[in-house]
């Protein structure tokens, strides 16, 4: 078998990793994307290095219960992939596990009742915050949950896929390109048996993009904060903060790749569907630092801004699409899960192997 991923993000990556690490038959494995862990500058569309990455639990709204749902399970199935890693795996990934807290001003009534995804029955040390919690905030639950180093951990996942393509005599293939249409995978490989299409936005087989899939700006702060890097509460904990005016705060940690070295910090961030506007903007900054200066006194108690992200989160309407396309190979869709890539990722791949799995029964295959 010969696969196709389109797209080295979060979830092409995972989903090649699991396909390799699930032992699925596979004699050659292509990666075609733009651009790769390993390359710098990164380029705004790429989407995942941008990403404050953690795990943050919602409950299921009435109106798209069965895709908040299916979403939610993606992101219990990473959850417990991590989990059952060892430490040393889990150092080399920088995934940490840590308290996470939601500070909401305003909470919907699927919040206010501990709807489905979001109580105790599938979230671990769930309970209730009235500790520090900011004025303003009317509902503040806490819960266990990780965050990780998104550039660090691509890389990782990178040579993950390297390695095992080594160890199971897998020929690799990586194609740096921008696809105009997946069918373009045809001329350039016609060995390809299924292609694996995880393009953020849905690359469509005779181009364009799938129409219900729109951008969501984000712009962030990479913030260093000296010698603090591990004495601060936010070294162990992770806060999301919920305005009622719909602004979203937060502080995510981004643990150190290697001993020694300071951990920085996310503080974000933005949620602007439509805007393409890739350089920063400075009232934004000025926006997030005036927030967070009110909600994390002690994160900017001293720092400096090592980077301003901005990045584009892939959102579907409808949610995100994983399911088995036929054109003229299989085409397995894995796109549009907006900021959700990383917490999601390796529920996608298990569902993309799933997929693959039903494909390799039929006699085509």
């Amino acid at each position: 078998m010969s696969v196709g991923v389109v797209g080295a993000g979060v979830i092409g990556l995972t989903s090649a990793l699991k396909l390799l690490e699930s032992g699925s038959e596979l004699k050659t494995l292509t990666i075609l994307s733009e651009q790769f862990p390993q390359d710098l500058p990164v380029n705004h569309s790429y989407t995942s290095p941008w990403a404050g990455a953690h795990f943050r639990p919602f409950p299921h709204r009435d109106s798209d219960y069965e895709s908040d749902k299916r979403e939610s399970q993606y992101t219990r199935i990473t959850f417990d992939y991590f989990k059952s890693k060892p430490s040393y795996v889990l150092k080399e990934a920088t995934v940490e596990f840590m308290k996470g807290i939601d500070w909401i001003e305003q909470p919907s009534a699927e919040y206010r009742r501990l709807g489905s995804g979001y109580n105790g029955e599938t979230l671990n040390d769930f309970s209730q915050e009235t500790r520090n919690v900011p004025d303003g905030v009317s509902f503040s639950y806490s819960y266990e949950t990780w965050c990780l180093n998104a550039p660090v951990y691509l890389l990782f996942l990178y040579k993950e896929i390297t390695r095992l393509c080594e160890e199971r005599s897998v020929k690799l293939r990586i194609k740096r390109i921008r696809l105009e249409k997946l069918s373009d995978i045809r001329e350039l490989y016609p060995d390809i048996d299924v292609v694996i299409n995880a393009s953020g936005r849905g690359l469509q087989w005779n181009g364009g993009f799938d129409p219900d899939c729109f951008l969501v700006r984000g712009q962030t702060l990479l913030l260093d904060v000296g010698d603090r890097h591990d004495k601060l509460p936010y070294a162990h904990c992770t806060i999301t903060h919920q305005g009622k005016s719909g602004d979203w705060t937060f502080v995510i940690k981004r643990p150190a790749k290697n001993a020694g070295e300071r951990a920085t910090y996310i503080l974000g961030g933005t949620k602007q569907p439509g805007d393409y506007r890739i350089m920063p903007r400075d009232e934004d900054t000025q926006a997030l630092l005036a927030r967070g200066k009110k909600l994390y006194p002690d994160l900017l108690e001293q720092y400096e801004i090592k980077n301003v992200n901005v990045g584009f989160r892939p959102l579907r309407k409808g949610g995100s699409r994983v399911e088995i396309e036929f054109a003229q190979i299989p085409i397995i869709h894995a796109y549009g899960l907006g900021g959700m890539g990383f917490e999601a990722s390796v529920g996608v791949a298990y569902h993309v192997s799933q997929l693959y799995d039903s494909l390799k029964a039929k006699p085509k295959l």
